[in-house]
C-alpha cells in the first residue's frame, strides 16, 4: 500500500514530513503554485481554478479564526499560499500538525498552519496537532470544540492519504515527534 503525504514543501515541518517519509517510501505532494518558493522536489502546481477553490475554503476558514480576509484578499502570494493549504486537506484523511496554539486556547492553532487545520476542522476531518512547547499530541474534538491532549505516551499513526504540515519553526520536540508517527506507522 502506498502512502501519500499532501504538504506544502516548506521549511520546516512540511520538509521534516517530506524527508522522514522518504525512508518508509512515503510519497508526496507539495502543493505549490507560479513563483512560490519551497524545498520540495515533488512539487504540485495548482491550477488558478484551483487556487480559486481554495480560496473559498480560506474565506470560511478565516470567520472561525478571526482573521479577516479582506487584509488578504489584496495579498496575492499571501492569498494563494493560504489556498493552497486547502489541497493539503482536502487530498487527506487527516491531518498531522506541528506548531502551537494560539495564547494556549487548545482551540486554535497559530500562524499558516493554523489556516490548514481550520479548514480540516470545517470539513470534518480528523486533526491531530502536536504542541511543541508542551511536547505533546493532542487531537481536535468535535463535540467539545477543542483539542484534547491524548493519552500520555500515545502515538498517533498514518493513514494511507495524510496530510503532514506545520511550522517553519520546528524544534527538536516536533522532529522527534514526526520520528516517532514514522516508527509507530512502519514498525
Amino acid at each position: 500500500m502506498q502512502y501519500i503525504n499532501h504538504s506544502g514543501g516548506c521549511p520546516g515541518s512540511d520538509m521534516e514530513w517530506e524527508n522522514q517519509g522518504l525512508r518508509y517510501g512515503v510519497k508526496t505532494n507539495a502543493y505549490s503554485f507560479g513563483n512560490h518558493v519551497q524545498n520540495s522536489k515533488n512539487q504540485c502546481k495548482l491550477t488558478a481554478e484551483e487556487l480559486k477553490e481554495g480560496a473559498t475554503q480560506a474565506q470560511k476558514a478565516s470567520l472561525t479564526l478571526m482573521r479577516p480576509w479582506k487584509y488578504i484578499e489584496d495579498k496575492p502570494y499571501v492569498k494563494n499560499l493560504i489556498s493552497r493549504n486547502w489541497f493539503q486537506v482536502k487530498n487527506a484523511e487527516i491531518v498531522f500538525a506541528i506548531g502551537k496554539f494560539i495564547k494556549n486556547s487548545r482551540k486554535l492553532v497559530d500562524g499558516g498552519t493554523g489556516w490548514a487545520v481550520q479548514m480540516a476542522l470545517d470539513n470534518k476531518k480528523a486533526v491531530y496537532f502536536f504542541e511543541q512547547n508542551e511536547n505533546a499530541w493532542f487531537l481536535y474534538n468535535q463535540a467539545t470544540a477543542q483539542f484534547e491532549q491524548v493519552v500520555e505516551g500515545h502515538i498517533p499513526t498514518l493513514t494511507q492519504h495524510f496530510a503532514g504540515i506545520g511550522t517553519r519553526e520546528i524544534n527538536a520536540n516536533g522532529k522527534a515527534a514526526i520520528k516517532q508517527v514514522y516508527e509507530k506507522t512502519f514498525p
